[in-house]
């Protein structure tokens, strides 16, 4: 049984989206922060400043064309994922998951390319370039309260 790729908001009211195909790739970025100790020479002494976070990203692809149905149905959640939510008063922190491979962060992108449409423009097909960016969340406590 194929696995297909699900992203769920752990938090909030954004829900759940599943992929209808899995992408082709995904894009695994990390770097870390240097900075030139001493500017003054040709080849200055490195230093390390801070690690950054990691990103993924990758192209998620929806088609309805078979049941003529609007493809946002299967797009919203995610776009919730981007969204403030009320409750949070921040976008949900959530998980990529595709078989074993789990990646926990904050959606930071997300584009939506509709390419096919019914003669009515019913949107019927469309890709979705997400970036996500690794992520878990601070505890914020208050003194005095």
């Amino acid at each position: 049984m194929l696995t297909r790729v699900e992203i769920e908001a752990t938090e909030g009211s954004a829900g759940t989206c599943k992929a209808m195909f899995n992408p082709k790739e995904l894009t695994i970025n990390k770097s870390v922060s240097w900075e030139a100790k001493d500017a003054h020479q040709e080849d200055p002494k490195a230093e390390f400043t801070k690690p950054q976070p990691t990103k993924l990203s990758c192209t998620l692809y929806f088609d309805t064309y078979e049941t003529k149905a609007d493809v946002y149905g299967h797009v919203a959640p995610l776009e919730n994922m981007a969204r403030m939510d009320p409750a949070l008063k921040r976008p949900p922190l959530c998980l990529f998951k595709w078989g074993k491979f789990v990646f926990k962060g904050v959606v930071t992108e997300m584009n939506q390319k509709y390419t096919m449409f019914l003669d009515d423009g019913t949107r019927v097909r469309c890709e979705v370039s997400l970036g996500m960016q690794a992520a878990s969340l601070a505890v914020v406590s208050v003194k005095g309260a």
